[in-house]
């Protein structure tokens, strides 16, 4: 073949020939190209421009690390809290497509009024991020009727109503994402926590029966369900967030961390990287769905 090299034939070895076999190894060694260690890229990036995100508690914790990396995949975002100060310092991280409305979830006149602004404002929220959620660890037995009913308005009858507000406009567009953030603690129960349980076990199960009612209408609804979370900085923590009375001490935390066996607790961006992921096109053959952010905790 015109401009083909000869080359030296490699000798075989000989069973039993150590030196000659090394000499072989050695010589296609050095006859061999040099591995490039390179990282691929999917080439996947979740894109929702264009799309209007309303994410409620999304002032601190897990619902800040929602709001950013919403925006930060080119969502307009609108952050529900109470808590306005901090929602104006996350807005600010979030950028110019973010805004605050300000409003206590556990108030069902203001709920109300929250849902006809966002109407208005809106000609259809694309998405819909129910977040809040709030509990006082108590025994049961230790707490009166209006804490209990507290709870229960806060982690569940306030995301059926949202969420019943603004569903109807994401089927009229053909187009919508239901996602809450539930607690393993609806799914495996927790000491202390048992209004709380209820509540989150009760968005699971709206999670479960609305996708078969509005899937034909190109809106998914689906739930994540976080294990402990803890934030990174203070800064991440906002006056009504739970996790001011939730501190604990470096010995317990250590005892905990070993009851996962990825070895850490979860931060607010595993459970948003989840949640961001659910909101997008990729996952649209996905409804109905829990996904467990939880490394390893809970495995049923």
């Amino acid at each position: 073949m015109a401009g083909a090299v000869d080359a030296a034939p490699v000798p075989l070895p000989v069973a039993g020939d150590g030196r000659r076999r090394r000499g072989l190894r050695a010589r296609l060694r050095s006859c061999a190209v040099p591995r490039r260690r390179e990282r691929r890229s999917t080439g996947v990036r979740i894109s929702l421009e264009g799309r209007t995100a309303v994410v409620t508690g999304g002032a601190s914790n897990i619902g800040r690390a929602i709001a950013t990396h919403l925006a930060q995949a080119d969502a307009t975002v609108v952050i529900v809290d109470r808590d306005r100060e901090q929602a104006e310092r996350t807005a600010a991280l979030c950028g110019e497509r973010t805004s605050v409305m300000t409003t206590d979830l556990s108030d069902l006149d203001q709920l109300d009024a929250a849902i006809a602004e966002l109407k208005d404002e809106f000609e259809a929220v694309d998405i819909l991020v129910n977040n809040v959620g709030w509990v006082n660890t108590l025994p049961y037995l230790d707490k009166d009727v209006e804490e209990l009913m507290l709870e229960v308005r806060l982690n569940l009858v306030g995301p059926m109503l949202l969420t019943k507000g603004l569903v109807p406009g994401m089927a009229a567009q053909g187009w919508g994402r239901v996602v809450s953030v539930a607690s393993e603690a609806g799914r495996a129960g927790q000491r202390g926590q048992v209004a709380y349980a209820a509540a989150k076990g009760g968005v699971l199960g709206m999670t479960r029966a609305l996708s078969h009612e509005v899937g034909r209408h190109g809106v998914t609804v689906n739930a994540v369900s976080p294990a402990m979370t803890v934030p990174r900085s203070e800064d991440e923590i906002g006056s009504g967030s739970m996790q001011q009375s939730r501190k604990r001490p470096p010995d317990l935390m250590a005892k905990i961390i070993k009851s996962y066996p990825v070895g850490r607790v979860g931060t607010p961006e595993d459970i948003a990287a989840a949640v961001t992921f659910l909101c997008s096109e990729q996952a649209a053959f996905i409804t109905g769905q829990t996904l467990p952010v939880n490394g390893g905790f809970v495995t049923t």
